[in-house]
């Protein structure tokens, strides 16, 4: 089977890198730093990153007024390109491991062949897969920066089928964090899909998952 991965809150926690990036950013800078940045970034970075995945604005565009956007929220003024270029630099430094990743990793790449499907920034994202050691474990990796598209897109799948020699839809299954990217995608797409709920979120009517785990280790049991 081919498994199609996420990055992002699935194998590597995102929200703690992006922290500490933060946190540090703020200090360097002498900003003012409270509980409610943290939840500022999240809540507009969820917003940016669902505009890209829509196609609505390109990944300049992002990096160009992501801060820009936050630190108008905030109502703290700074230079929102720099404190974007030292956050990135940050995230690409850090790796926090998701419970459980390398042991699934390790798992699966024993019977299957593991792929990275992201929507992160490849240099950024490979970097992170350096220094937690996930890199070995992946046959093929997959960027929307290269594609030129995101994750739900159609034509992302498409590009990651065409690398992958036109497998049958049902030897393929993703998994991922991300009801909007991932599991939309998958479903469109006509794969199987697990859904990495972690924090117990409520899944939209609409969308049915193949599968729905609060925890890596559960995946074993599946594929």
């Amino acid at each position: 089977m081919i498994v199609l991965l996420d990055i992002d809150n699935t194998l590597i926690d995102f929200n703690e890198c992006a922290r500490h990036s933060i946190i540090r950013i703020f200090n360097d800078f002498n900003l003012p730093y409270s509980d409610n940045v943290f939840e500022t970034f999240i809540n507009e970075n969820i917003k940016i990153w669902k505009r890209l995945e829509n196609g609505e604005i390109t990944k300049s565009y992002l990096r160009a007024n992501r801060w820009n956007i936050i630190l108008k929220k905030l109502n703290i003024v700074a230079d929102g390109p720099e404190i974007e270029e030292l956050f990135e630099k940050g995230i690409a430094e850090s790796a926090y491991e998701v419970q459980g990743a390398k042991e699934l990793l390790e798992y699966l790449s024993e019977k299957h062949q593991l792929c990275v499907v992201s929507n992160g920034f490849r240099a950024v994202q490979e970097n992170r897969l350096n220094i937690s050691g996930f890199k070995k474990y992946f046959n093929e990796m997959f960027f929307s920066e290269d594609i030129g598209i995101s994750k739900p897109q159609k034509e992302f799948f498409d590009y990651c089928f065409d690398g992958l020699k036109h497998p049958q839809k049902e030897d393929v299954i993703l998994i991922g964090d991300s009801i909007s990217a991932d599991i939309i995608g998958g479903i469109n797409y006509n794969i199987k899909t697990i859904w990495f709920n972690k924090n117990n979120e409520t899944c939209p009517d609409n969308v049915k998952p193949t599968y729905i785990v609060r925890t890596l280790t559960e995946i074993e049991d599946i594929i």
